[in-house]
């Protein structure tokens, strides 16, 4: 009756492996996953070693006839390695995504040398005549290994979307460890229905555990991710709405109390031009010109920050250098520009982009006009995840104590405080000047 039943669940276990290899395969068309496709095909692997080791449940062949076979001895065990193989190439994908160990990525490294390793040392002892069951053990034991390390580190962690999947790693070692377990007494003379006939009844309950918990690890995670989704929509909402209020606010108080003087100042103009009173209406024109440039740079730097194909670190970088060489070639001054980023790849988002430019154009701006430097230096580095931001003069400096309360350093100030960046000015009279600018890379 045991044996029956036995039978029966490896029909059924069967069955559910193929359909679930089948099942995954296509999951992995849609998705592109390359967890699920790694997973998929060390299932199919699965199916075939399950088929090798039960002929006669299957396929009604002779265990001994199968087992004694040069195909069965030559090909079992490096099928169980390639196996375990694309099992940890799976775990490896799928952990990936939530958890970066420079002490895990080395034994996967290992693992995969290891590999082809294992399979011509098999073959060599195949060739000596060297016993080779313990490349079995040590196999399925390596396996192991590396999910307990994986597991200890999932719980420890508390690494999300993950659990389900450490569930099934665990239900999986444990039949592993049932199987060899069973092998191991058969061998010392203990014999039952298990360890005779289907040792390997305990290694497919735990894949059975394994499969189930990973689709449901599956689930949660595209939950997850959706859940995701609608708080970024939510939260991108929130920005625009956010983005609209500073836009009015900007257009309101800043270029609005400026096209304000450009009115008063031309009923001024006309008024005095009337008069007869030029040299005051040419002042007034003077300062109706100033007022307009400078209009025409804020509304340019409000365009370029709202702009979604302008909002890039390089495309900042690139609009600094240009406002530097025209504000210090009207002052006849050496502008040099130093990036070096080594290629980095920094989103920030808009509105980052927006204090670092504007702390920047303040720094270079206040230099050009107050300094009366020859050279000015604008640098940005990057080292340890740090970005750095320098704009430095060989002009006559200030009193620190003095003009610290300055708007325009003020305003730098409060910029660089919005976005959790550190603002350093160091000047001494005669000595020139050196703003730096420091923030914390976050993608």
């Amino acid at each position: 009756m045991t044996q029956f039943f036995i039978e029966k669940f490896y029909l059924f276990f069967q069955g559910v492996l193929l359909f679930q290899t089948f099942f995954l395969g296509i999951l992995y068309f849609i998705t592109k996953r390359k967890d699920i496709l790694f997973y998929s095909i060390f299932l199919l692997l699965s199916v075939i070693y399950f088929f090798l080791n039960a002929p006669n449940t299957f396929f009604g062949l002779n265990d001994d006839a199968v087992f004694n076979s040069a195909f069965y001895v030559s090909g079992n065990i490096p099928l169980i390695i390639i196996t375990n193989l694309f099992y940890i190439l799976f775990l490896k994908v799928f952990f990936s995504e939530v958890y970066s160990n420079k002490v895990l990525d080395k034994i996967f490294h290992f693992v995969f040398l290891l590999t082809p390793f294992l399979i011509a040392v098999f073959f060599l002892c195949r060739y000596f005549q060297i016993e080779t069951q313990p490349i079995f053990y040590f196999v399925n034991l390596l396996a192991a290994g590396v999910s307990i390390f994986i597991i200890i580190h999932v719980f420890r962690h508390r690494l999300p979307n993950t659990g389900w999947v450490a569930w099934g790693m665990v239900f999986n070692i444990l039949g592993t460890a049932l199987t060899i377990l069973m092998i191991v007494l058969e061998r010392y003379g203990v014999r039952n229905i298990i360890t005779l006939g289907y040792p390997l009844i305990f290694m497919r309950i735990g894949i059975l555990a394994d499969m189930f918990f990973y689709q449901i690890a599956l689930l949660k995670k595209w939950h997850y991710q959706e859940k995701q989704l609608v708080v970024e929509k939510l939260q991108s909402q929130l920005d625009i709405e956010k983005l609209r209020n500073k836009i009015s606010g900007e257009l309101h108080d800043d270029i609005g109390s400026t096209l304000s003087g450009i009115a008063m100042y031309s009923h001024l103009a006309d008024s005095l031009l009337q008069k007869g009173d030029y040299k005051k209406a040419i002042d007034s024109v003077h300062v109706i010109q100033k007022s307009a440039s400078e209009i025409v740079h804020k509304l340019g730097d409000l365009v370029w920050a709202i702009n979604p194909g302008k909002d890039s670190f390089t495309g900042m970088l690139e609009r600094i250098q240009r406002y530097g060489n025209e504000m210090c070639q009207a002052k006849n001054i050496k502008f040099y520009y130093s990036p070096n980023i080594n290629g980095l790849n920094y989103d920030p988002g808009m509105e980052v982009l927006q204090h670092l430019y504007l702390v920047a154009k303040e720094a270079i701006n206040n230099a050009a006009k107050y300094s009366d430097a020859s050279s000015l230096y604008f640098s940005v580095t990057e080292n340890e995840d740090i970005l750095y931001i320098l704009v430095s003069d060989n002009g006559c400096g200030f009193n620190a104590d003095q003009k610290f309360n300055s708007n325009g350093i003020g305003n730098m100030r409060k910029r660089a405080e919005q976005i959790g960046a550190s603002l350093s000015i160091s000047s001494t009279a005669g000595s020139g000047t050196m703003i730096k600018l420091s923030v914390k890379i976050t993608q």
